[in-house]
């Protein structure tokens, strides 16, 4: 079952402008980890139980890249936090998995789905390991 917005993605050109704009709101210094297999680098804050997490394409011909160019700057992916995320996804109707769960940031597995509404960002679902 989801629990709770686990971490919201946003795409952006500059990582390092972003990541300065948005620290002067926090107070607080981003954890910086690169996302090789996806052609990308990453900076994620922690507000109480939610990442916010700014990530930037290193691959110009790389799936974040295309998803830049695609959609523009901003938010592309929510992602639902779960405690058992095969559970989760056995108790949705339908089969809603796009794509091969995989390993995100930090110990986080992710799984994104398609439901029967477009509602503009990635969806996906994400359990902690």
């Amino acid at each position: 079952m989801v629990k709770n917005i686990h971490h919201i993605n946003f795409l952006v050109r500059e990582l390092d402008k972003a990541v300065a704009a948005f620290a002067k709101v926090t107070d607080s210094q981003p954890i910086f980890e690169p996302l090789s297999s996806r052609g990308a680098n990453s900076a994620r804050f922690q507000l109480g139980d939610t990442w916010l997490v700014f990530v930037s394409p290193t691959d110009k011909n790389g799936i974040i890249a295309s998803i830049l160019e695609e959609k523009g700057e901003g938010v592309f992916l929510i992602s639902f936090g779960t405690d058992d995320l095969s559970k989760t996804l056995d108790g949705l109707a339908g089969n809603p998995r796009n794509g091969q769960m995989r390993k995100g940031l930090a110990n986080w597995h992710v799984q994104d789905i398609s439901l029967d509404y477009d509602f503009g960002p990635i969806l996906q679902l994400c359990e902690e390991h």
